[in-house]
């Protein structure tokens, strides 16, 4: 099947530019007929209002902000973007009188809505702003300022994607710019000498622009404490974790435990270095790439990806053929494209953007992808759009256990030569997401704390506190000065509205090992469940329903306990193939 097969359908937003536009106008129009009456409404009539608009709100942002996505070159969708967000903000004189409204309430929530039985369908709107009433504050200043974290953001990827002036080298007999497409494709190589070079030209194209880099995080993080404070919060952390209901347990676990932890990163990269007989081991090795490579084409990842979920049940696969059918995939590269996959979580339908590449890891990538799709499509159909929304704490946690569920497959499928190397992607993929994203937890931990604190960062400040992080955590790995500039490369760090969003990756692998350790047991119907919860019930009593509990630290412990399981078994595959090569 040809590529444009994979691309976006957009008609169930709009069937063309000008039914966007169209529909922009009527928005703004019935915002402002809105706005005449909405003072006289009852608080369940005013609810019922704005969540119309805030529906139809998220329909152009996804239109626009995806279109924007597919083409950074194209001016046209990034001024969609704005346009929307403009309009986007005179929502916020519907949701401020609701929540005002709400705030005036003295009694406690279930004895309010047992008077008012109206408004229990919006129960949950009620909870979260009661939560958080000393820190539901009306400011100008937080909403100009949440718009300028979004033109950050568009600077960062203007200048990530379009202006970085690149570097250059030989490869295949011809000078060639070091893109990110380039780096991903020859970072893998196995020569060891292009590994380095493609490594070292990478870098330098975000030395180039690494004051500029430093200046926007500056900039961006600057105006997230800014906003943090005119909460009553006395940091982002703090403000993060209190709007996703979460408890600061859950961080100073992972960081404890990670800390105590690190030896089984350091194990792996000795038993990573001396099965490649190497006296020394280099970033650029740990991106080594010894996967099988077998080409699969999309349809045939699309097709081992429904093989590896059957074990999810009836309910669960007739969700998966459902989004696959419904064009919610743009899955292959073109020119000025997001670089990156990810799925944009909205009502009407999943959204998933891919570059895809002909391997294992990028079916695997597609099983992660589409684990949120499912997620999202469980909540539709049983939650209203007021209950859509959940805590992004939640959102790695569907598509985890999809990742770990496709690697299984893969292994278990594997004869004992190939068992190796799919085990090394299983715990390749378990060290990033817990060690790798922890230390992006406690870097941005660090460099927040001193812009709190009122201080400005230098460029070097923040290269040297990523480097010291990286050679704390990767002992026995030989640390090049160059790897100072990679954080640069983390998108996360100027995505959307995120904020220290890096964790999530880390507790999500812990809770996916739970509860895959579950579905193997034949204990299934409690996750199942949880995929529907959506925003319905707070953030931790909904984890709690798929039987995880991460503020129990022996719960993050268990996954390192799995992880030490891991080492051995590969361990053992390396000295049983080391014995049959004698």
């Amino acid at each position: 099947m040809e590529k444009n097969n994979y691309k976006w359908d957009f008609k169930e937003f709009y069937k063309s530019d000008e039914d966007f536009l169209t529909s922009l106008n009527i928005f703004t129009q019935n915002i402002d007929k809105l706005k005449e009456n909405f003072v006289n409404f009852s608080l369940n009539q005013k609810l019922t209002e704005y969540y119309k608009l805030a529906l139809e709100a998220e329909k152009l942002n996804t239109y626009a902000e995806l279109n924007s996505d597919l083409d950074f070159a194209n001016e046209k969708y990034l001024n969609y973007k704005n346009q929307v967000y403009n309009k986007k903000e005179k929502l916020d004189y519907f949701k401020n009188i609701i929540n005002e409204e709400i705030i005036k309430i003295n009694e406690p929530l279930d004895v309010y809505m047992q008077k008012h039985p109206d408004c229990q369908a919006y129960y949950m709107h009620f909870y979260d702003v009661l939560r958080l009433k000393e820190h539901n504050v009306n400011s100008s200043l937080v909403t100009k300022e949440t718009f300028l974290i979004n033109q950050i953001n568009n600077l960062y990827n203007t200048l990530t994607k379009v202006e970085i002036p690149y570097e250059e080298m030989e490869i295949e007999g011809k000078m060639t710019k070091v893109t990110n497409s380039i780096f991903t494709k020859y970072i893998k190589s196995q020569d060891c000498n292009i590994r380095k070079e493609v490594f070292l030209k990478y870098m330098q194209n975000y030395k180039n622009i690494n004051k500029s880099i430093s200046g926007l995080f500056n900039l961006r993080y600057q105006i997230c404490t800014d906003i943090a404070l005119e909460k009553g919060y006395n940091s982002i952390l703090e403000q993060v974790i209190k709007e996703d209901d979460l408890d600061l347990k859950i961080i100073d676990n992972l960081i404890k435990s990670v800390h105590e932890n690190l030896n089984i990163l350091t194990r792996y990269l000795e038993l990573k270095k001396a099965k490649l007989d190497l006296d020394e081991l280099h970033y650029y090795d740990l991106t080594l790439d010894n996967s099988l490579y077998e080409k699969y084409s999309f349809e045939e990842a699309i097709t081992l990806v429904k093989e590896a979920l059957k074990i999810m049940g009836a309910d669960y696969n007739r969700v998966l053929d459902k989004a696959l059918a419904s064009g919610c995939i743009d899955a292959f590269s073109q020119e000025h494209k997001f670089s990156g996959g990810y799925h944009f979580r909205n009502y009407i339908k999943p959204m998933i953007l891919m570059n895809y590449k002909e391997n294992s890891k990028q079916v695997i990538t597609l099983a992660h992808e589409l684990g949120h799709a499912v997620n999202g499509l469980f909540i539709k159909e049983n939650e209203p759009y007021q209950n859509f929304h959940f805590s992004v704490f939640l959102s790695e946690v569907a598509s985890t256990v999809n990742e770990d569920r496709m690697e299984r497959y893969f292994y278990e499928k594997a004869n004992k030569e190939e068992k190796i190397k799919y085990l090394e992607q299983i715990i390749d993929k378990s060290i990033i997401a817990i060690f790798f994203q922890t230390l992006f937890l406690e870097f941005q931990k660090t460099l927040c704390t001193k812009i709190e604190r009122g201080e400005s960062l230098s460029s070097d400040f923040i290269n040297q506190t990523f480097i010291e992080l990286y050679t704390q955590y990767y002992q026995g790995l030989t640390i090049d000065e160059e790897l100072k500039y990679l954080w640069e490369t983390r998108l996360h760090l100027f995505y959307g509205n995120y904020r220290y969003y890096n964790f999530q990756y880390a507790t999500g692998k812990i809770a996916a090992l739970v509860i895959n350790k579950n579905i193997d047991e034949n204990k299934k119907e409690d996750y199942l469940n949880f995929l529907k919860i959506g925003g319905s019930m707070p953030t931790l009593k909904a984890l709690e329903q798929a039987g995880v509990d991460l503020t129990n630290p022996q719960v993050i412990n268990d996954a390192f306990v799995y992880l030490n399981n891991l080492l051995d078994e590969y361990e053992q595959l390396i000295n049983n193939n080391c014995q049959l090569k004698r």
